[in-house]
């Protein structure tokens, strides 16, 4: 199965792609990690962003080795999140799309939208959003993924 998995760095994104390490069978999984840079007008960031995202692809990809998954692409897109991540998950033929939600309600998601929701709307490959138990502290196994996936 070849599951795209969308990254951002979030806490959010960390604990889906724990997640989905504890779900779907790492034999039967290929992991495309993706990490989409929004191009900005006036904001001329892109190659900062562009160090950042290779870094966190580095740390994911170094996090699903460590449990024995296969990771057969890690890429960074320069474009509208929305659409790079549904251009991408055609482009490698994704059986799957699982990325997370950050449970915005509201004004925030009024204004900011919903990444997940957009893509189960536009993509024509299955979506599986996580929903993060929200916790005003991280629990201890939690906490050592997330030391793992700095390193």
């Amino acid at each position: 199965m070849k599951i795209l998995l969308p990254i951002d760095g979030s806490i959010c994104s960390n604990q889906t792609l724990e997640w989905a390490v504890q779900t779907f069978s790492p034999q039967n999984t290929q992991y495309h990690l993706l990490f989409v840079i929004p191009v900005l007008p006036d904001l001329n960031t892109v190659e900062f962003d562009i160090v950042e995202a290779t870094a966190l692809l580095r740390k994911a990809r170094n996090y699903l080795e460590r449990q024995h998954c296969t990771v057969a692409s890690s890429d960074y897109a320069l474009g509208d999140t929305v659409d790079q991540i549904c251009r991408y998950a055609e482009d490698i033929n994704a059986d799957q799309i699982v990325l997370g939600s950050h449970g915005r309600t509201g004004l925030t998601k009024l204004l900011m939208g919903s990444t997940s929701t957009q893509v189960l709307e536009h993509s024509r490959r299955p979506v599986t959003i996580h929903h993060p138990i929200p916790t005003s502290e991280p629990s201890r196994d939690v906490s050592q993924s997330q030391e793992a996936l700095k390193r």
